[in-house]
């Protein structure tokens, strides 16, 4: 019957996550040693320094679609070539046909226009959100 083979799939899936969450400790432990590591040292060249009121970098997921950088890159070729203020899904689309990204139906243009909406929003000082016909739009300041 099906039930061993779906039991011995359930057992091989299990010890795979296990596998994956016991490798996953072992990296947190060492990262909180290097942690530790690191704060003893600061403390050796400033002793009153507080490192744990210090912020935690924030880790961006990387895609497939750009390198490091190179969203925002386009983005401002884009709105420099633009007489005025565009909205950010014509960005995302004029990225998209910038990068000779294939649109499949609306799943990758909605990822692809909110990587470029979170590339608008970290750059305040020189691209700024304007109000265009009810609409957000951007441009460069």
């Amino acid at each position: 019957m099906a039930e061993p083979d779906i039991i011995s799939a359930l057992r091989d899936k299990r010890t795979e996550l296990a596998g994956v969450v016991k490798r996953l400790e072992q990296q947190l432990a060492q990262h909180r040693v290097n942690l530790a590591h690191v704060d003893a040292t600061m403390l050796l060249f400033e002793p009153g320094i507080a490192a744990d009121t210090l912020a935690a970098n924030q880790q961006r997921a990387r895609n497939d679609w750009f390198r490091q950088g190179e969203c925002l890159r386009l983005i401002y070729d884009v709105l420099r070539g633009a007489p005025h203020p565009l909205p950010t899904r014509e960005i995302a689309e004029r990225v998209m046909t910038a990068k000779g990204i294939q649109d499949d139906g609306g799943r990758t243009r909605e990822l692809i226009q909110k990587t470029v909406l979170g590339s608008l929003n970290r750059k305040p000082e020189t691209i700024e959100r304007v109000e265009a016909a009810g609409a957000v739009a951007w441009r460069v300041i």
